[in-house]
């Protein structure tokens, strides 16, 4: 079993990466790449850096399996509960007074931020107000979604305590069944939702959004980057649109940050200036 790596197997397994598949991960950090990549190892038995290549060039690790690994599945149902409490009780409803708005959510890799938002917006009865498009970096991210998550008790166990903190009008259990002691959240909650596999950064559309949520997902940057994620979200956002990222987490040190205005600190959510 690998326990650890160092800054040169790190970049062997960028550079395997990056040629086997184009997909290109230095701009991660470092620390969030050592973890990631001797999980991975791990998860295929891999007895060296080496063999994880020769596992590559065999189709026995595709870049659908490296983009999986990769992402971070640190979140949980209602994480930060004050958070959505000011998205449901200050935010949604302001973005949505004029009509139908586009809402943004491009760091999906586990779906617990999709899945809260659908109940938020369900329980405000934002449903038919609301385009929610989705992101996921790989098409077993994509699945494990569409399957409801399929939670195991520690995580149930948490999301049921945020979504208690949240002050929600329900329980968490009405939007869940339990399936071989796992929670699989209704599949109805994402009636309407645009999830699709895509990198928020290749993603050339014109269409804009009065919100985007991207929350504890920047951390995983190092700063150019972060710097080029921010770029795009910013170009994405309406003018006088939110976007929402994770209270430890902030812009800034961000050059895009003069095309935004702090308007909750506890939350980090910023809005978009008029150009």
């Amino acid at each position: 079993m690998i326990e650890t790596l160092g800054i040169v197997d790190i970049r062997k397994m960028n550079g395997f990466v990056s040629e086997a598949f184009g997909i290109n991960l230095a701009d991660y950090a470092s620390t969030i790449l050592k973890r990631r990549y001797v999980h991975m190892l791990n998860t295929y038995n891999c007895v060296s850096v080496d063999n994880f290549e020769d596992r590559i060039k065999k189709g026995i690790i595709t870049a659908d399996d490296v983009m999986y690994e990769v992402s971070l599945e640190t979140t949980e149902l209602f994480r930060d509960p004050s958070a959505w409490r000011e998205m449901r009780d200050k935010y949604l409803p302001e973005v949505c007074k004029s009509g139908k708005c586009n809402i943004l959510m491009p760091g999906e890799s586990s779906g617990d931020e999709l899945y809260s938002m659908m109940i938020v917006l369900s329980e405000a009865n934002l449903l038919d107000k609301v385009q929610v498009d989705a992101y996921c970096p790989s098409n077993r991210n994509l699945k494990q979604i569409k399957d409801g998550g399929l939670y195991d008790s520690k995580k149930l166990e948490l999301g049921d305590a945020n979504y208690t903190r949240y002050s929600g009008p329900k329980t968490l259990s009405n939007y869940y069944t339990l399936v071989d002691n796992r929670a699989k959240m209704q599949s109805s909650l994402l009636n309407g939702v645009n999830l699709s596999v895509r990198d928020v950064q290749k993603n050339a559309d014109t269409k804009r959004y009065k919100m985007i949520v991207y929350r504890n997902v920047l951390l995983q940057y190092s700063v150019p980057l972060y710097e080029r994620v921010v770029k795009t979200l910013v170009d994405k956002l309406d003018i006088g649109g939110y976007l929402i990222i994770g209270d430890m987490e902030t812009l800034e040190y961000c050059d895009s940050n003069r095309k935004l205005v702090l308007v909750d600190s506890a939350e980090q959510v910023y809005r978009k200036k008029m150009d």
